[in-house]
């Protein structure tokens, strides 16, 4: 996929400084978009201190759960990429605990990009395996709320448009925030061997959600869910 461009679009990403968020912002950063990270913490990456790129961002802190509406009125579009990984819960403060972080925070942050007017969200869900779509799940039952939430939002008008990726595992090199590195494709190629298909890399999402920023129609409607093989 070749660079696209989104010159002077603004584009908010909650959890810009995570991993597919600090990927996303730099595809975006490059090809010319005012890019705003939000975090809880609200700080860059240490490990992106000396990166061209982030110099050209803003980190801001921000919560997904509590949207700020006046921020989130100048947006182009507003990029979802919060969340926490699907590990089991063995207690009810840990499962709401997981549903907020999947599913709440997520729910709250497209309301608000609703409230405040503007007219594109994009996504960052997961593809769930049969047998894990269980309400004891809480990770499944999180991100289904999320693509609840999408859905309704792209239902508010003809203008308004959700892009939801739900990728399988993502593939590539995360970063802590200290800057050590962790290579999960290493740790997950023996399993990329024998399913390819449930594998994509963070670059290919990224990519996706970039091409989804710019893209003034929708996909294949108003709400637009791509999966392993669209991404």
């Amino acid at each position: 996929m070749t660079e696209v461009e989104v010159h002077k679009k603004k584009i908010i990403i909650y959890g810009g400084n995570g991993f597919v968020g600090t990927h996303a912002a730099e595809l975006l950063v490059n090809a010319g978009a005012q890019v705003i990270c939000l975090s809880r913490n609200g700080y860059k990456p240490i490990y992106l201190k000396d990166t061209p790129w982030s110099t050209k961002a803003r980190w801001c802190k921000g919560d997904a759960s509590q949207p700020d509406t006046e921020l989130l009125a100048s947006a182009d579009a507003v990029v979802c990429c919060v969340g926490s990984p699907p590990l089991p819960t063995f207690t009810e403060q840990s499962y709401q605990r997981q549903l907020f972080m999947n599913g709440t925070s997520c729910v709250n942050a497209i309301e608000g990009a609703k409230k405040a007017g503007c007219k594109k969200i994009i996504l960052m869900n997961a593809q769930i395996p049969f047998p894990l779509k269980s309400k004891r799940f809480a990770y499944y039952q999180g991100k289904k709320m999320a693509l609840q939430a999408a859905q309704a939002f792209a239902d508010t008008s003809e203008q308004h448009t959700a892009i939801v990726l739900q990728p399988g595992m993502i593939t590539g090199k995360r970063m802590l925030e200290h800057g050590k590195a962790i290579r999960l494709d290493w740790l997950t190629a023996p399993i990329s061997w024998l399913m390819p298909w449930q594998f994509v890399s963070v670059n290919r999402v990224a990519q996706r959600i970039c091409h989804a920023a710019n893209n003034q129609q929708p996909y294949y409607g108003n709400c637009t869910v791509l999966r392993n093989r669209d991404i």
